[in-house]
């Protein structure tokens, strides 16, 4: 009667079901499946009974939240994978519904456990470095500058000739400096950024000074001397001497470089937010653009007095000519095809600048190491592409007669001992120097393609949890430019030197023009700086 009344009931109750909207049970029976209910017998069998509120089905899976069970800089608590940083390798987040990029807060040092933010990687960061470098000096193939007995006039091969500047460098010393950048991590990772650096150094220059006005006696001699194109022999302008007057002589030279780079950044490698030697390495490409400035200059001034010692005879009686004394009257020149009379003052300047700028692409590694409050860091660049060389040659002269004589062609007129003064106006100017001259007087330009390399380390200690200080070194090559004084040509035509006396010769050869002989440079010192990053 039981077993029946228990039949009946359990029908009563699949009927119930299915008229109150419940699925209905597929055939055999109900699939077990764990309870929080006691077991159940039911027609002499035990199982267990299925959950309440489903029907004798197995209830509907239920995604869990994530279960944060590590330390700080590893939420997840799934620690490094083969030892290539943060799960599941250098690219992270994991994947999954439950892969959203997580902060990675820097790893707490070992013994005051707080978080100081060394080591791990930057949203941005600005930078600023004093430089303190040097140059390869300007290099002068040709002596610019003699001096000698007055007989030798300065004209090498003499015995007594001295080369005072010429066929040596012309160094710098040390160039001041300063660099600046900035740079920032764009995406959620920090594995894609952007950095603008840029550097200037001062315009160093490097002066000499010869001779002078106030020794009337012309001594030391000072002469420029060049190779005659005309005749293949060497040859000398004469700037100071005896009986010719003093000169003063100014020889310098002035270089100048900067730098601007705006590069991308990808982060090939981050060692673990954890790891107590932080790591990094960078590979950086970009753009590049450096300029070189350089500039060679030979200015003097003669200060012309010589005079000429003319005899003073009187007529006297019946037609006699008597010598009664001497009077000295001023020497005369050329300059510029025009004749001067002494005293006059001479200005010959040369000239020569050179402008190398580069345009190209660089591509390149940095990395980075910090162990605790010591940091390291390093760099190697190569840029290639367009050198554009721009060569600028000015030469010229002026006279200047300060008793208003000189400046057209002159026909003394003596009368009682003096002289009756015609009226040049005493200024004159011609184009010309010595080196350079009508021949290669201009502005020249050329494009080569060219490839620099440059590399640099730097050293520091973290001052704050931010700023860091640090010194290091950096060197960088261009294999070629043009630089002023492997421009300055020897080979002249005396017939083009305003200042020589065979100026405008007839049926005279114009000189060679400039050639663009190649040299190679390099920059590179020490420098001290300060980073700050967030």
């Amino acid at each position: 009667m039981r077993k029946g009344l228990l039949g009946t009931i359990a029908a009563l109750a699949a009927g119930a079901g299915t008229a109150w909207g419940q699925p209905p049970h597929p055939a055999g029976p109900p699939v077990g499946v764990p309870s929080t209910g006691a077991p159940s017998t039911l027609a002499g069998e035990v199982f267990q009974g299925p959950v309440p509120g489903t029907g004798g089905y197995p209830p509907t899976p239920v995604i869990m939240p994530p279960i944060n069970v590590g330390p700080p800089h590893d939420p997840l608590g799934l620690g490094p994978v083969g030892g290539f940083g943060p799960p599941p390798g250098p690219m992270y987040p994991m994947p999954g519904p439950y892969g959203a990029a997580q902060f990675q807060p820097a790893p707490p040092t070992p013994r005051t456990n707080q978080n100081l933010g060394y080591g791990t990687a930057p949203h941005w960061w600005v930078f600023g470095e004093y430089l303190l470098w040097f140059n390869k000096g300007q290099n002068i193939r040709y002596p610019l500058l003699t001096t000698s007995a007055p007989a030798d006039a300065g004209i090498l091969g003499a015995a007594s000739t001295t080369i005072l500047v010429g066929e040596r460098d012309l160094g710098y010393n040390a160039f001041h400096g300063f660099r600046l950048g900035a740079g920032f991590f764009g995406d959620a990772d920090r594995r894609i950024g952007f950095e603008m650096t840029g550097w200037l150094t001062e315009r160093r220059s490097n002066t000499q000074f010869f001779g002078g006005l106030g020794n009337l006696s012309g001594i030391p001699t000072l002469a420029r001397p060049f190779i005659d194109f005309s005749t293949g022999a060497p040859s000398t302008i004469v700037l100071s001497g005896p009986d010719f007057g003093p000169a003063q002589v100014l020889v310098g030279t002035n270089s100048q470089t900067w730098s601007v780079e705006p590069v991308g950044i990808w982060n090939l490698y981050r060692s673990e937010p954890g790891c107590r030697l932080a790591c990094s390495i960078d590979f950086v490409a970009g753009y590049k653009y450096l300029q070189l400035k350089e500039e060679l200059f030979i200015s003097s001034f003669t200060a012309v007095n010589g005079q000429v010692t003319v005899p003073i005879f009187t007529v006297g009686p019946f037609g006699i000519i008597t010598l009664t004394g001497a009077g000295s009257v001023p020497a005369q020149g050329t300059f510029g095809g025009i004749n001067f009379l002494t005293p006059t003052f001479i200005d010959i300047r040369d000239r020569f600048r050179t402008t190398n700028m580069f345009n190209g692409g660089i591509i390149g590694l940095k990395a980075e190491a910090r162990y605790g409050m010591i940091t390291t860091s390093g760099f190697a660049k190569v840029a290639v592409g367009n050198m554009h060389e721009r060569l600028e040659i000015f030469g010229g002269g002026a006279f200047f007669d300060p008793t208003g004589r000189s400046g057209s062609a002159i026909a003394p007129i003596f009368a009682g001992g003096g002289l009756v003064q015609p009226n040049g106006r005493g200024v004159g100017t011609a184009v010309g120097g010595v080196l350079a001259n009508p021949a290669n007087i201009g502005t020249f330009v050329q494009d080569r393609f060219s490839v620099i390399p440059e590399f640099g380390a730097n050293v520091g200690i973290a001052l704050t949890k931010g700023l860091t200080g640090y010194i290091g070194a950096q060197f960088l090559f261009i294999p070629n430019v043009i630089r002023p004084g492997s421009q300055a040509s020897p080979i002249v035509n005396s017939a083009a030197i305003p200042f020589s006396s065979n100026y405008g010769a007839a049926g005279a050869t114009r000189g060679p023009r400039i050639i663009f002989d190649q040299d190679d440079y390099w920059l590179g010192g020490v420098n001290f700086g300060l980073q700050l990053r967030y």
